[in-house]
């Protein structure tokens, strides 16, 4: 998959998870703007489609209609009507649905987008991630690991690997002798280590204190072992949750990301 494509499905995946985070608020201004992002989602992936037929429309049910008339299968379509309907009452009405129809129509919108992923756009919706988009095989590798596990601990001490590997990534481009090495010999040991937390603060730019904070609340540390695998240190026993675990992989990727986009 070309990365413009899956940037695309990302894109929608993030908005669709966005409608259902609004959900849980149940307000009246929620509930809208829930209907609103399912509805987006939805139309989003089937104006897709429709461009790869060649058909540059905009109108919801012409949309639909072309892409039938192109073969292509469009599963829920009387649930993705009352969708369109109760979207147009909200955005040029105002009006707010009930909670309950609201969930409804949000979650028959996820299930559309898994099944017309899968049949005619051939995606995986629950594969599809932030770090496919991440050059470096083996931090997209780690990152990947830190994912399919369940275990919070896990994730983070994945995550904070991930973190220092893409620091020493970026070391590389400006130490001659490797990630390991400083341009300029230095004697004292002290100074050794300000100068490497001054480029840690100087490359890692607008990230350098939340990969601080990360590693201090943590306790996690990885040393680097030139020629073999990172060492793990742990600096005191903390009890993660799975928000912490989150977190600390949201931060990794957009670090990865944010590195790659930088330094390349």
């Amino acid at each position: 998959m070309k990365k413009e494509e899956l940037a695309f499905l990302l894109d929608v995946k993030a908005i669709m998870e966005h409608s259902i985070f609004h959900l849980q608020s149940e307000t009246r201004l929620d509930i809208r703007m829930a209907v609103n992002h399912a509805h987006q989602a939805v139309e989003l992936t089937l104006r897709k489609k429709a461009e790869h037929l060649g058909k540059n429309l905009y109108n919801f049910p012409d949309i639909v209609s072309a892409l039938k008339k192109g073969g292509v299968k469009v599963p829920y379509g009387r649930q993705l009507e009352e969708l369109n309907k109760t979207r147009v009452l909200i955005q040029h009405y105002g009006t707010t649905p009930d909670f309950n129809d609201a969930q409804r129509l949000v979650f028959v919108a996820k299930d559309f987008l898994i099944d017309f992923w899968t049949e005619s756009l051939g995606a995986d919706y629950n594969g599809v991630s932030l770090t496919d988009l991440v050059g470096n095989a083996k931090v997209r590798s780690v990152l990947k690991e830190a994912e399919r596990t369940r275990n919070p601990e896990d994730r983070i001490s994945k995550c904070v690997l991930a973190t220092h590997m893409v620091g020493w990534w970026i070391d590389a481009a400006f130490y001659e002798k490797g990630p390991f090495a400083h341009p300029v010999d230095v004697v004292d040991t002290e100074v050794s280590d300000a100068l490497d937390y001054v480029l840690d603060i100087a490359l890692s730019g607008p990230y350098a204190y939340k990969l601080w904070k990360l590693r201090k609340q943590t306790g996690i540390v990885f040393l680097p072992i030139p020629g073999g695998k990172p060492v793990l240190q742990k600096m005191k026993q903390v009890r993660f949750s799975r928000r912490d675990a989150e977190q600390a992989l949201e931060l990794a990727i957009e670090y990865a990301l944010w590195a790659e986009q930088v330094y390349t």
